[in-house]
């Protein structure tokens, strides 16, 4: 049975490079496997990497125009595509190990707060909708007609309203619940379940920001990259997982120290050796 394992921590706290020693500490024996999330695209001979460059284009879209609400629609969407490729991995090659770079449930649980915040009932995305449209016709002709056609797919199997703009109400609806009601209908929604473990990367917000924007230099900046946001970002790992530890148990959650200084090598080598995330 695939062992899958959740990577996750706020930007610029070292996931890509975590994925990257895991991969070379993981067990000799069997297979491991791994994909990124949400840019579908980046890895290879999987499903829907057109629909995926798409919503990535969405997403940038939101930022250049400067809406963290359509930034948040877009950022839901994306993680739509988890399952398919998910099962995809399952299906073809049955890996002994499955590691993800973020995972769409433990996403959905730290950014609910953010979500809720947003889900205001004087916002409509359709005030917005023509400069979203006039940024992605420049970059890519038709995408947003595709990403339209695909919310439609998703609210048809869900039995949900097909309106794009009311996602951001849907979802502070399921965040607002408890627990135990919340992650089924996120797992619903995403056609997934909640991984086996999950190795949070623990980063100080502003070291975290720094890399962030040495990362993009003088490209468009992520909406959710300021330090400030990456605080509340933190704050909400912490709590889902002393939240998970409650209601979920099975899942084991184990933080990892990737602050400037720290060897990193070494404290991936050591999660694997002491069996926390194969054993």
């Amino acid at each position: 049975m695939t062992r899958r394992v959740a990577i996750v921590g706020i930007d610029g706290s070292g996931k890509s490079s975590v994925m990257a020693r895991l991969r070379e500490a993981a067990p000799g024996t069997g297979l491991f496997a791994s994909m990124t999330c949400p840019d579908f695209h980046n890895t290879r001979n999987v499903p829907l990497t057109d629909l995926s460059e798409q919503l990535r284009a969405f997403s940038v879209g939101c930022d250049e125009i400067g809406s963290l609400e359509m930034k948040a629609t877009a950022m839901y969407l994306q993680m739509t595509l988890f399952g398919p490729v998910e099962r995809h991995f399952l299906t073809t090659w049955s890996p002994d190990v499955l590691a993800f770079e973020r995972h769409p449930l433990i996403e959905l649980l730290v950014y609910g707060p953010l979500y809720v915040a947003l889900a205001r009932p004087e916002w409509n995305g359709q005030d917005r909708a023509a400069e979203i449209v006039a940024v992605l016709e420049h970059h890519r002709p038709g995408t947003f007609d595709d990403i339209l056609a695909w919310q439609r797919s998703e609210s048809t199997r869900l039995g949900t309203s097909p309106d794009i703009w009311e996602l951001l109400s849907e979802i502070a609806d399921l965040v607002r619940r408890d627990i135990t009601a919340a992650v089924p209908g996120f797992a619903a929604r995403f056609r997934t379940t909640l991984p086996d473990a999950v190795l949070w990367l623990d980063a100080p917000p502003e070291q975290a920001a720094a890399r962030c924007a040495q990362r993009t230099g003088d490209g468009p900046k992520e909406a959710h990259e300021t330090a400030e946001r990456l605080v509340a970002l933190r704050d909400g790992y912490l709590r889902v997982r002393e939240t998970l530890a409650a209601a979920f148990p099975e899942v084991g959650f184990h933080r990892v120290d990737t602050s400037d200084g720290v060897d990193l090598e070494e404290s991936v080598r050591a999660c694997v050796t002491e069996g926390k995330l194969f054993g």
